[in-house]
Parts: C-alpha cells; sequence; structure tokens
C-alpha cells in the first residue's frame, strides 16, 4: 500500500468518527479524573508537582517546586479573552450559515459543509427540528458575545498564568460546541428545511428563561468580583476578599454555577439533542472540579469564611 492510499484510509477512518464528540468525551475523562484526583484524593494519592502544576491555576496555583519546563507552557491569565474573540468568529459564521439554510432558504455552502464533515462526521443526520436548532444556536451567541462583553470591560484580571492546555481547550470547546450543534440540524444535512415561530412549545420557553436567569446570575456574578479587584494600586488587585452579595451569599462561584445553569437551559430547547447532552456533561464537569477548588481555597485562606456556603450548587454541593 503507498504512502498516500495509507494516508487516505487514516483520513477516511477519521471522517467516520465524529471528532467535535470524541473531542468533548476526552476532555470529560481527563478533567472528571484530573479534577477527581486533586479535589478529593490529593491526601491519599501524592500527585506529581507538575502535574499540580498544569492543573491548577489562578490564586489556586501550585507556588511549591515549580517546574520550568510547565513554567514555560503557561500564559497570561488575561488572555481568557481570546476564547471569545474567537468564539464569537465562529458563533457569527455559524449564525450567518444558518440564516442562509433557514430563512433564506439557501442550499449550504460547500465550504461549510466540508467544515462539518471534518469537524464532526459526514454521516449527519437530524435530532433536533429546525427551530430547535436555531433558538439553541441564538442562545449559545448570546452567552458568547456578553461573555466577551464582560472580559473586556468588566473583568479585572490578575497577573497570574494558565497552562497551554487550559489554552487549548477554551478555544476548540466553542468551535466543537457550534459544530456539534448544526451537525444534528436539519437543513446541514443536504436535506431541505425552515424554520417557524409556530414550532415554538414549551420547552423551548422554559429553556430560555433558565439561559436568561443563568446570563444574569453570571453577569451580576462577575461584577460583583470586578468590584473587589478595581483599585487604584496594582498591588491591590492581586489581593483576594470574601465576595459578598448576591448568590455569593450562598455558593463560592455563582458565576460557575450560572454557566452550567445557561448550558442546561440550552439542552432543555434541544432535547433529543444527544451530541449537547456530551457538551452538557463536560461543562458541568469542569466548572464543579474548579468550583470546588475555588471554594476549598477559600475554606483555607479565610477562617471566618461562611460554613454554610457551598462551592457551586445551592444546599447542595
Amino acid at each position: 500500500m503507498t504512502k498516500m492510499a495509507i494516508t487516505d484510509t487514516i483520513f477516511d477512518l477519521l471522517l467516520e468518527w465524529d471528532l467535535s464528540r470524541l473531542m468533548f468525551i476526552v476532555y470529560l475523562v481527563i478533567i472528571s479524573l484530573s479534577g477527581t484526583l486533586v479535589n478529593f484524593f490529593r491526601e491519599m494519592v501524592p500527585l506529581p508537582h507538575f502535574f499540580l502544576q498544569a492543573f491548577k491555576y489562578g490564586k489556586m496555583a501550585h507556588s511549591t517546586h515549580v517546574n520550568t519546563l510547565i513554567s514555560r507552557l503557561e500564559v497570561p491569565k488575561k488572555w481568557f479573552v481570546h476564547f471569545y474573540i474567537s468564539a464569537s468568529l465562529v458563533v457569527t459564521v455559524a449564525f450567518m450559515q444558518t440564516w442562509c439554510v433557514y430563512v433564506s432558504r439557501s442550499p449550504l455552502s460547500s465550504w461549510f459543509s466540508v467544515v462539518l464533515d471534518v469537524l464532526t462526521t459526514p454521516h449527519r443526520s437530524p435530532t433536533v427540528s429546525g427551530t430547535s436548532a436555531a433558538l439553541g444556536l441564538c442562545l449559545l451567541a448570546a452567552q458568547i458575545y456578553r461573555r466577551l462583553y464582560e472580559n473586556l470591560y468588566i473583568n479585572v484580571f490578575s497577573f497570574g498564568h494558565i497552562n497551554v492546555f487550559h489554552y487549548i481547550v477554551g478555544h476548540t470547546h466553542y468551535l466543537g460546541a457550534a459544530a456539534l450543534l448544526l451537525s444534528q440540524a436539519p437543513g446541514f444535512d443536504g436535506t431541505d428545511s425552515h424554520i417557524s415561530f409556530s414550532a415554538l412549545d414549551f420547552w423551548h420557553v422554559i429553556g430560555t428563561i433558565i439561559c436568561i436567569y443563568g446570563f444574569t446570575v453570571q453577569n451580576k456574578s462577575l461584577r460583583l468580583l470586578a468590584a473587589l479587584r478595581k483599585h487604584k494600586d496594582k498591588n491591590m488587585k492581586e489581593k483576594h476578599v470574601i465576595p459578598q452579595g448576591g448568590m455569593f451569599e450562598v455558593v463560592s462561584c455563582p458565576h460557575m454555577f450560572a454557566e452550567v445553569v445557561v448550558y442546561v437551559g440550552i439542552l432543555i430547547v434541544l432535547r433529543t439533542h444527544m451530541g449537547w447532552g456530551i457538551v452538557t456533561l463536560w461543562v458541568m464537569s469542569n466548572q464543579i472540579q474548579v468550583a470546588v477548588m475555588n471554594h476549598r481555597w477559600y475554606q483555607k485562606t479565610f477562617k471566618d469564611y461562611p460554613r454554610s456556603r457551598r462551592a457551586i450548587f445551592p444546599f447542595l454541593l
């Protein structure tokens, strides 16, 4: 078999798999296992310092036995904004293609079809209605555009760093989420479809209300966090205090709780979209692990930290 034939065979095999879905499953497994080890078994299972340094970031960053190689693979935490710049471009292109397919009733652009073939699979079949897919994409776009605004004009970032792996995950998350959402939408598999306001149902309304609630909680929580760091003295920006107000009275990370709420809201809108179920599980796992680390850092740092507060879910966890 020639090298070209081998290459074509490998490429054909990759096209058979849904790469975006596989990516989220890999992220889910890695983050779940890593977070569980760090948060719940660290005292029982000695973890390598380089692993802790790569996994933890921000105020929770591992500061002992610093590995030089891992340090070189770190980028400024304020680069979080890059996630939402690239995500905004991705979701805008996706929205334009959705408009062409559902409103203008134009055939799907061939180049966009190839992109979906590569990022998901050529063997796509609809599992949701066009109305559900369009509404789900609008809610995802609203989340991304709002987070871009918050990162540019509200958030006050510390001078900390994050591992380049976290940086890569942030970029690929939104690209994969948008592609996976549309991969199971009618009209994106070569068939004809349209949307209609009359097709809106009870679950669409409930899912949208839940998303709006998540938008509101996250925005308010981020504003409260930013207010704690808005100080002329740069050194004061690195000082951490106990957040107060809003949902901070019941959980340590209401902004992470809100992130989960938004994705659950979109899941309710999409309902039968199995791919989005995996995305939601990944987001939930990621937010829980980071929230638990934050919560334990607060408890360790502040002796008077309220005992009634939970990490992410009010009265539960």
